[in-house]
C-alpha cells in the first residue's frame, strides 16, 4: 500500500464528497460518539506482537492483558509472558475519570516499580509502535486533547465509511502525545477506526494504523488484529 494512501483519501475528499457534506455528522459529535462507544466492564485476553524492523528481522513476544471498565475508572493491566527476556515484565493504568490518571511499569529486572507521569504517555511501549496513550485510549480521541475539523463519507472496499481529522490544542499536548495531527477512517456501524495516520509534532507523516479485523468481545467492539506501520523508521 503506497506510502501516502491516507493522504491521497483525504486530499481528494473534498472535491468527490462536497455533496454530501450536509448528510455527515459534525466533527465533534462524531468524536463524541466514538469515545463514548460501548465497552466491557471487564474482559481478559492474550496479546501477541510480532515485531520487523526495516531490514526484516523479525521478533515476537506475548502477554496477558486486563481490561476493566468501570464508573470511576478505566483499568488495564498487562503482563508480558515471553520471551523470558521481558516476561514478567508489568503495566498499570488506572485512567481515571474525574482525576488524574496514574500508571505504573514493573521491570522485573530490577525488582522495582516505576511510577509514569502523563508526560510519558507519548513514549513507545516496549519495543512496539504503540506509545501508552496509544493503548489507554483503545483507539478512540481523547476529547480534551484534539480539536476536530472535518467530517465526510468515503467508500472503502465496497462500503461507506465517516471520516474524521483532528490537530492538537496546544505544543504541550503534541510533546506529550508525539502527534500534532491525525486522519482517520471510521466504521460507521462500529464507530471503530479502521484506519488512522498520524502525524509527528513538525507535521510530516508518522505512523499509520490499519485495523484488519474487529470483533464483538461481549458487548464492546474489539481490534482483534490491527498493523502499525512506523513510517520514519520503517518499523510495523
Amino acid at each position: 500500500m503506497p506510502r501516502y494512501f491516507l493522504l491521497t483519501v483525504f486530499s481528494s475528499l473534498a472535491m468527490c464528497l462536497a455533496g454530501t457534506a450536509s448528510a455527515t455528522p459534525d466533527a465533534d459529535a462524531l468524536a463524541q460518539r466514538i469515545a463514548d462507544r460501548q465497552a466491557n466492564e471487564g474482559r481478559v485476553g492474550k496479546m501477541h506482537f510480532k515485531l520487523v524492523n526495516a531490514s526484516g528481522k523479525t521478533r515476537e513476544r506475548s502477554a496477558l492483558m486486563i481490561h476493566s471498565d468501570v464508573e470511576e475508572a478505566t483499568k488495564i493491566a498487562i503482563f508480558f509472558t515471553s520471551p523470558s527476556a521481558i516476561a514478567d515484565t508489568g503495566f498499570l493504568s488506572h485512567d481515571m475519570h474525574n482525576k488524574a490518571d496514574r500508571n505504573w511499569l514493573y521491570l522485573p529486572a530490577t525488582e522495582r516499580v516505576r511510577r509514569m507521569p502523563a508526560s510519558d504517555r507519548g513514549d513507545y511501549f516496549l519495543g512496539t509502535d504503540l506509545t501508552y496513550g496509544d493503548i489507554k485510549d483503545d483507539f478512540k480521541f481523547q476529547l480534551e486533547d484534539w480539536q476536530f475539523q472535518s467530517t465526510g463519507v468515503i467508500r472503502l472496499d465496497d462500503a461507506e465509511m465517516l471520516t474524521l481529522s483532528g490537530h492538537v490544542k496546544d505544543k504541550a499536548i503534541a510533546r506529550e502525545t508525539g502527534y500534532s495531527a491525525f486522519q482517520a477512517i471510521i466504521d460507521p456501524t462500529t464507530l471503530f477506526p479502521v484506519k488512522v495516520e498520524y502525524f509527528d509534532s513538525d507535521g510530516e507523516p508518522l505512523k499509520k494504523i490499519d485495523v484488519s479485523k474487529q470483533e464483538l468481545v461481549g458487548d464492546a467492539w474489539t481490534a482483534t488484529e490491527f498493523t502499525i506501520q512506523h513510517l520514519q523508521t520503517g518499523h510495523t
